[in-house]
């Protein structure tokens, strides 16, 4: 019997809820995970990753704060300085394949960007051997406005490097298309397995590649960093208020990891 009006709108109404909770592939169970519940950031699970000066900010401790069960960076200007963090799960954390996901809200400024990410202790040594170097991973990263200043704030991007940063750099990417990320809460999951890497966003499949698998262990990390470069638009003359009155953040929900094995 085909369903009634009223039982159809509240399907649509189920469909991004379920999205929004993310849920991994099936046959994964939940092995790590961090909800920010606390009043601080928990240090058997993350350190303040690369403090001090990093492109044209300085990453900071003070850009980093938990409340109402979520963890937000903040990028802001203080004393004509830029300020902004990072924060990993480096020896504290490390697997080896998985299902990884993130709720996240992106509130960012030109001249900025945020990301979800994987790297390995070891990238790039061996150089030509991915596999047992490890790679890094963006999840996704996140831009309000392209370099020509192009508003970019729906999608996100994936994107590959491995064999070091120096002249034998590799790296492989994908924008998604515009899929609305720009406002609100949104979940960005990554797969991986032996043979490949698929990556989502709110429970859809936007990229899966063979390329540079690695076998080594992988830590996470949430960033926001900031480059007058352009890559992401050109930094504010004003910069982007103190930190107490700045509305440029990532704002975490919450960091779940999921094993097989």
């Amino acid at each position: 019997m085909k369903p009634g009006p009223h039982v159809l709108f509240c399907c649509a109404l189920l469909l991004p809820m379920i999205s929004i909770r993310g849920a991994p592939p099936e046959g994964y169970r939940l092995a790590w995970s961090d909800e920010f519940d606390g009043g601080a950031l928990d240090t058997n699970k993350w350190a303040h990753w690369l403090p001090g000066k990093r492109r044209d900010a300085i990453n900071s401790s003070n850009a980093v704060s938990l409340a109402d069960g979520l963890l937000t960076i903040t990028s802001y200007t203080e004393d004509g300085k830029h300020f902004t963090g990072m924060i990993s799960t480096r020896r504290k954390f490390e697997p080896i394949r998985g299902y990884w996901e993130a709720r996240i809200r992106f509130e960012e400024s030109p001249g900025m960007w945020s990301a979800f990410w994987l790297q390995s202790p070891t990238m790039g040594r061996p150089i030509g051997d991915p596999a047992t170097a490890g790679i890094e991973i963006d999840i996704c990263e996140h831009r309000t406005v392209d370099k020509n200043g192009s508003n970019i704030a729906g999608q996100v991007a994936h994107n590959l490097h491995w064999d070091g940063y120096g002249r034998a750099h590799q790296t492989k990417g994908r924008d998604t298309r515009d899929l609305g990320l720009g406002a609100g809460f949104h979940v960005y999951g990554f797969e991986w397995t032996t043979n490949a890497y698929r990556f989502f966003a709110d429970g859809q499949l936007t990229w899966t590649v063979t390329n540079a698998i690695s076998k080594a262990p992988e830590f996470c990390i949430l960033s926001s960093e900031i480059d007058g470069k352009a890559w992401a638009g050109k930094i504010p003359e004003a910069g982007y208020g103190d930190r107490a009155a700045s509305k440029t953040k990532m704002v975490v929900d919450w960091v779940r990891y999921y094993t097989r094995e």
